[in-house]
Formats: C-alpha cells, sequence, structure tokens
C-alpha cells in the first residue's frame, strides 16, 4: 500500500504487508504536513496491529520540518499505544553517520515512549 510516492517536499510512505512495515522515507517539509500525514494516521486508526506478527515503523528522513515533526510523534505514539496493548512493535530510526542532528532527534522521541527503537547508522 502506497500513501505517498514522495518529491524534493514530502516524504515517500509505504507499507508492505509482508513485513509488517510501514517505510517514511526520503525528506519531508510539505506545505501541509495535515494532507500527507493525515491517511497514515487515519489508516493506523482503523489497523488492526494484530493482523501481522509485528509492526515496524522505519523512519529514514534526510531532513524533515516542525509540521512534520509533530506528524512524526503522532505516528509513533500509535506504535507505542499498540505495543502498550501487547503487541510486537518497534520502531526503526534511520540516520546518516555523519548527521547528528537526525541522531538526536531520534533518541528525542526514544525517551517520550516505551516501544522499542533501533537506531540504524548509515555509512557516509
Amino acid at each position: 500500500m502506497i500513501f505517498n510516492e514522495g518529491d524534493h517536499h514530502k516524504p515517500s510512505i509505504k507499507f508492505d504487508k509482508e513485513t509488517g512495515t510501514l517505510s517514511v522515507t526520503g525528506s519531508s517539509y510539505p506545505e501541509n504536513a495535515e494532507k500527507v500525514y493525515y491517511p497514515v494516521l487515519d489508516w493506523l486508526s482503523e489497523f488492526d496491529f494484530g493482523q501481522t506478527p509485528k509492526m515496524i515503523l522505519h523512519i529514514s528522513l534526510k531532513y524533515y520540518n516542525t509540521a512534520t515533526s509533530k506528524k512524526l510523534f503522532e505516528i509513533i505514539k500509535k506504535y507505542n499505544q499498540a505495543w502498550k496493548n501487547g503487541q510486537k512493535t518497534e520502531i526503526r530510526w534511520e540516520y546518516m553517520s555523519d548527521d547528528e542532528d537526525m541522531f538526536e532527534s531520534g533518541r528525542y522521541y526514544s525517551e517520550l515512549v516505551e516501544v522499542p527503537f533501533h537506531f540504524i547508522e548509515i555509512p557516509d
């Protein structure tokens, strides 16, 4: 399932039913973050996390703006709630090895929730 193909301003957002992975990749600084992320948040509100053995949120962004930050946290909170409800969930936060800011952003989110975070460093 594809929520957004992505472009220079919007991330690619896709769900792989086989692996249970929701991926948010690229850059995210759209004019209207609500419009970009609403379909994902709406889908997550209705989705039965028990339909897959494990649900993974894979975030690999080069850049995102404040509006995106708020939407990402809403998505992360949904995964956190599923984890608290006993579902197997995890978050994979991918960042370039030279991008301290992106790593710290992920660390910040990880401290606000209980769902397991896995940090994946991508070599330059």
